[in-house]
């Protein structure tokens, strides 16, 4: 009951202070008495259906989802000019730096030693742009942005300068200035960590991270799966004692985090202006998504495939996340993040999920002993081929001998069949064939992403590929 009760809570006080807006008249939210009324009286929604009026909002419209101006929003996809931007009020922002507070306060607990993060701190944040008088950016920028002044000094470069630097040229300022320096914590994506890993070791010509920077205790990561890259950093690190923690968040809001070094799954967390719903087993394209009906947090299940549903404090009203996420507790709530609700492989029936994909991934990787930081899979019917197959392009830290990657494609093949029958289906009928695997690197993946405008904080390697021309361009590699 504690649980509702909190969440209860937390929708009330978002629909008080949201009532006189001109989203909260239209649906009535002055009569809303209960989380039944709620789902009834307001839909579902994604972008698309709000995409018209955040650009009023940009012109200086107010008080249409939420109380007062908004003059800043997130880039939730794509490049500043395109994509999705999504508003950032003074109450998000202001819930994000409390959410930050209680990441510190988690990890202080579990470390209480406060002078071993006494040095130097490296963050590698997204842009921030200005535009037409109002602003905007990834929403890590608008993070560092609003740090506590106190851990300023502490900062290897200024955010204010790297907010405003291009993707590449943070990188290059990173790694030029930070070599001496006595580096004790790192907020980074995890996929430009490892950029950053490598290029210091083969500068330095040393042999781990532990011999460039001795004092380095704390990863502070987010944006991508962190379990992916987790295994490859350690072995760059060359230090088991040093701590990791991920973070949950989105231009949405900040969700979960690690709060016990010792599990790999998050703590949800509960009262901080965010209400949640959760759709079950969700089907991957939003017209289903709008339809199919939610569960409160005081509802879930274990073990259960779930999309997300937020209202915040953003003026977002029941808005769909394209995250699957699973619970591992429900009191108190701790989560794992599967992988996207899109994230689906159907090109031929096969109905593939992306988490599927990396499940069956990681079964076959452990069984030969084999690190793979992340994957990327696309379908393809290829010229002179008399059947469609997937092509899976794995990131490893060097070449693959082909005999392993044809066992690793047989493996997948096989558990693929034996955990998804429309997979197995297309297979036994020959409609799909083998599958194929190739060892991709980092470096390649980076070449990608700045060719696909992707060069950024928060970009990453899908984990499905769409276009025929970014199959190819990996398989050339």
């Amino acid at each position: 009951m504690k649980i509702r009760s909190i969440q209860e809570k937390q929708l009330f006080n978002l629909l008080s202070f949201a009532a006189k807006t001109q989203f909260g008249k239209k649906h009535s939210f002055g009569g809303i008495q209960s989380y039944k009324d709620f789902t009834q009286k307001v839909p579902i929604s994604f972008y698309n259906d709000i995409s018209a009026q955040i650009e009023d909002l940009k012109k200086g419209v107010s008080d249409l989802f939420w109380h007062g101006d908004v003059s800043k929003f997130a880039v939730s996809a794509g490049t500043s000019g395109k994509g999705k931007h999504l508003p950032l009020t003074t109450q998000r922002l202001q819930s994000d730096r409390v959410f930050m507070r209680k990441v510190a306060k988690s990890y202080l607990r579990q470390r209480p030693n406060i002078f071993s993060l006494w040095g130097t701190h490296i963050s590698l944040p997204g842009i921030l742009e200005e535009k037409d008088g109002f602003e905007i950016g990834e929403i890590s920028a608008f993070t560092a942005q609003h740090a506590p002044w106190w851990l300023r000094p502490f900062q290897l470069i200024s955010t204010d300068e790297l907010n405003r630097l291009p993707f590449s040229q943070k990188v290059d300022r990173i790694i030029n200035k930070a070599a001496e320096k006595d580096v004790r914590v790192i907020t980074a994506v995890p996929s430009w960590l490892l950029t950053i890993f490598q290029r210091l070791l083969k500068s330095t010509g040393a042999n781990s991270i532990a011999e460039i920077w001795p004092n380095l205790q704390l990863l502070v990561c987010g944006g991508v799966k962190l379990a992916n890259y987790r295994p490859h950093l350690e072995q760059l690190l060359g230090n088991p004692g040093i701590d990791f923690i991920e973070t949950y968040g989105a231009s949405e809001g900040y969700f979960s985090f690690t709060d016990d070094l010792q599990q790999n799954d998050m703590k949800l967390v509960i009262d901080n202006d965010i209400f949640y719903e959760f759709i079950p087993n969700p089907l991957p394209d939003q017209d289903s998504l709008s339809i199919q009906e939610t569960v409160p947090l005081w509802q879930v299940e274990t073990g259960v495939p779930y999309a997300m549903i937020v209202s915040t404090n953003a003026g977002l009203w029941r808005y769909g996340l394209n995250d699957i996420i699973k619970f591992t507790q429900t009191d108190p709530p701790r989560i794992e993040v599967l992988g996207r609700v899109s994230e689906m492989l159907d090109d031929y029936g096969e109905a593939l999920y992306a988490y599927e994909a990396a499940q069956a991934l990681r079964e076959t990787t452990k069984a030969e002993n084999m690190a793979v930081d992340a994957f990327t899979v696309g379908a393809s019917l290829e010229k002179g081929s008399s059947v469609p197959r997937h092509f899976w392009f794995l990131q490893t830290s060097g070449p693959v001998h082909p005999d392993t990657l044809n066992r690793l494609a047989k493996n997948l093949d096989s558990i693929l069949c034996e955990n998804n029958r429309h997979y197995a289906i297309r297979r036994e009928s020959d409609a799909l064939g083998m599958p194929e695997c190739y060892s991709i690197t980092q470096q390649k993946i980076s070449l990608w992403m700045e060719e696909n405008d992707k060069n950024k904080a928060q970009g990453k390697l899908p984990a499905i590929l769409r276009d025929e021309s970014d199959i190819q361009f990996f398989k050339k590699m």
